[in-house]
């Protein structure tokens, strides 16, 4: 019979289940957050502060939209097969334009041009040269699959981000993101979370509206950083990136991922968690993330990019 692994291993592997947990059910949290804000000027609306619903999609309470749904479909490729596979990415996500599949509410919500070029394979010109923060969420999950490989991590991120927007500014923010967020699940404190300092984010005014507003994803990028650097918590993260307004939906997601995953899924309001759809699915989604990359890093380390 073999020995009980040791307190302090089952203490580590709980609290990396704990923090993969709060990346997915933050990053879907923070994208049903963000509905009443969604393409809204800050201080044009109310002040968020729950979970409500609503927006451009009329979305039942706890419902997300296209942003967890996306990330979400990625995660699951990787669970069930065990390889990052971009064409069965495409796949997923065209079966989320046709019929849905993998959505909270059984419809597919908030498609962009770009990501309806992916998934129809043709091009439509002008879709590519909009930099826009779309990709960042499912960059998350790349942090997930390259696990402490944090090089890994961040071309697996800027594989997905190339199959929708293949400009030089994202796929570079897609990895800087992936690599945050490995630091996250690895637990680095937060005031070393961000170092070094990418040079995409030196520069800008510092303004969350303005950053939140343009939607770019150097601004987005700038916004996670200011928004993690400048609060204690994951409900206050949140809550500051969705009602800087503008593409609160993709911030909400972004910063609700990196939060998730440095605060983890137990930092998350109990009353948000009750309310938020598809909860049980995306916790053992999460689980099964974290085994089949734990599994496949053990297996064949030499492997983990498929």
């Amino acid at each position: 019979m073999s020995a009980e692994p040791p307190t302090a291993e089952l203490q580590v592997a709980e609290r990396l289940q704990d923090r993969v947990r709060g990346l997915l059910l933050g990053l879907a949290m923070g994208d049903a957050l963000a509905a009443p804000a969604q393409f809204r000027r800050a201080g044009t609306f109310g002040r968020v502060a729950d979970l409500l619903g609503g927006g451009p999609y009329d979305l039942p309470r706890g419902a997300w939209s296209d942003d967890a749904a996306t990330a979400l479909l990625c995660a699951e490729v990787f669970a069930e097969s065990g390889s990052p596979g971009c064409e069965d990415i495409l796949q997923r996500w065209a079966s989320w334009r046709r019929d849905g599949m993998g959505s909270s509410t059984g419809q597919c919500l908030g498609i962009s041009a770009a990501m309806a070029a992916a998934v129809s394979g043709g091009a439509r010109p002008g879709v590519a040269a909009d930099p826009q923060a779309e990709p960042l969420p499912r960059a998350a999950v790349m942090a997930v699959v390259a696990l402490s490989d944090i090089e890994t991590a961040a071309d697996l991120a800027a594989d997905v981000a190339r199959l929708t927007h293949p400009q030089t500014e994202v796929l570079g923010a897609a990895r800087e993101f992936a690599k945050w967020v490995v630091r996250a699940l690895e637990g680095v404190p937060k005031e070393s979370l961000f170092v070094p300092q990418s040079e995409m984010i030196a520069d800008g005014d510092g303004d969350l509206g303005v950053d939140a507003a343009r939607g770019d994803a150097r601004s987005v990028l700038r916004l996670c950083r200011g928004v993690l650097s400048s609060t204690a918590s994951y409900k206050e993260a949140v809550l500051k990136a969705i009602n800087a307004g503008g593409h609160a939906d993709v911030t909400g997601a972004a910063v609700g991922a990196l939060a998730g995953a440095a605060y983890g899924a137990r930092s998350l309001p109990v009353h948000w968690l009750q309310s938020l759809y598809a909860r049980e699915r995306i916790e053992q989604l999460a689980d099964q993330l974290l085994v089949t990359a734990l599994t496949r890093l053990l297996e064949e380390p030499d492997k983990v990019r498929a």
